[in-house]
């Protein structure tokens, strides 16, 4: 397995009546680790990425992901379980960084 990037390559926009709380919780349903790392927002880590969801209307969420291609379907289905419209954008390494696969649900 590839090491997670020591940038962001995910980059996700969220439009759902949940909050941040509840979007964490759709991964900690699945085994992932959950915990908040301010007043409202949440970081969400897998043994390939770290996440992390803020903002809202559109709540975001962006990390870095290792093997991104490989584990983007993985991420989005929770969110997907969970009837969320989002937008994924997945991009390469540095220094070019091309947009390498956009999801929408």
């Amino acid at each position: 397995m590839t090491e997670i990037p020591d940038y962001p390559n995910l980059y996700c926009s969220l439009n759902t009546s949940l909050s941040r709380k509840q979007i964490a919780g759709l991964y900690a349903a699945i085994g992932w680790e959950v915990r908040k790392c301010t007043w409202t927002d949440f970081e969400v880590f897998g043994p390939w990425c770290e996440l992390v969801i803020e903002g809202e209307s559109p709540i975001l969420m962006h990390g870095s992901v290792a093997d991104i291609l490989v584990h983007a379907a993985e991420i989005v289905a929770p969110l997907r379980a969970g009837c969320i419209s989002f937008t994924v954008e997945c991009y390469g390494p540095q220094p070019a960084r091309d947009l390498l696969l956009e999801l929408r649900s």
